[in-house]
């Protein structure tokens, strides 16, 4: 069987199986060669053996061969192509969407107007006025009654606002000559005229010591027997009995025939005051407590007092 014989048979079959009224039906009326021929062009073939044809599927110029797709100007794999569309990129979203945001939203006007003005008028402002008020009234005025009151009373009773002299113990002689063993004798002044009274002479001692709640000072034989103690231990001071005054009895000088000065040690200062044996004035004034009581009566017995 010749080619031509083969492929009008296999034709034949096609346009009996085709349906009426084609146009390929009519055409098996031609001649092998002609129907070939249309095959042919028909196919897009374009030259090449029957049935295997070019791999391209026909001519660049002609239609694309039945099994192509639209992909063949695609590269190698299914990237979109750098071809920009034919209306352009744009980066506006439409006005009728909300943009999206991460900012928090704006607050509630009606909230803050109602809500936050009436807390701070009537909250903030209640809680300061009921408050921090009783705070100050309650706690901080009762701190101020009671602790700065006793910090008064202990430290400014302790401290007179005249016992403004502080001094450097550095520079201060602490041991004269006559503060040594047997210092009684070793005084260089006249001694012996202070004390020897069960309650001191002085004028306001009996009012104030009732308000005090005192009855008598040290005694001349307390006060000895602690400056013979102090001697002994090489000590420049004595505890002032009742008190925590340190009298530095080497520093007991006399000013007059009943004055004196001396120094003394009160909340970690040292202080030089004055002292009038015979009124009971220290640094000029009465003694405002027992206790500068105390330390007037003691540097008068070691200036003045019989040994």
């Amino acid at each position: 069987m010749n080619v031509f014989t083969g492929l009008s048979t296999l034709l034949l079959a096609g346009a009996l199986a085709a349906p009426a009224g084609s146009s390929f039906a009519l055409e098996l009326t031609a001649q092998p060669e002609a129907v070939f021929s249309a095959v042919i062009a028909r196919a897009g073939g374009g030259g090449g053996r029957v049935g295997g044809g070019s791999r391209g599927g026909g001519s660049r110029g002609g239609s694309p061969a039945r099994g192509q797709t639209g992909f063949s100007s695609a590269g190698g794999g299914l990237n979109r192509g750098s071809s920009r569309p034919t209306g352009g990129w744009t980066n506006k979203v439409g006005t009728d969407r909300a943009r999206p945001s991460i900012d928090r939203p704006a607050a509630n006007r009606s909230l803050a107007g109602t809500g936050s003005r009436d807390l701070k008028l009537d909250g903030n402002r209640g809680l300061n006025r009921e408050g921090t008020r009783e705070l100050t009234r309650d706690g901080s005025r009762n701190i101020s009654r009671d602790v700065n009151r006793d910090i008064n009373r202990d430290v400014n009773r302790t401290i007179d606002r005249n016992w403004g002299r502080n001094i450097d113990i550095v520079n201060v002689d602490l041991y004269p000559g006559w503060a040594r063993p047997g210092w009684g004798v070793a005084r260089p002044w006249s001694y012996g005229w202070y004390g020897g009274w069960s309650t001191p002479a002085w004028g306001w001692w009996g009012a104030r010591a009732a308000a005090w709640g005192v009855g008598a000072l040290a005694t001349a034989a307390v006060i000895n027997n602690a400056v013979d103690a102090a001697v002994s231990d090489y000590m420049s001071y004595i505890v002032v009995p009742n008190t925590d005054y340190q009298l530095l009895y080497g520093t007991v000088q006399p000013t007059s025939g009943s004055s004196i000065t001396f120094d003394v040690t009160a909340n970690g200062s040292t202080y030089r005051l004055t002292a009038d044996c015979n009124a009971g004035y220290l640094n000029g004034r009465e003694p405002s407590s027992a206790s500068q009581a105390e330390l007037l009566n003691a540097a008068c017995q070691v200036a003045y007092g019989s040994v």
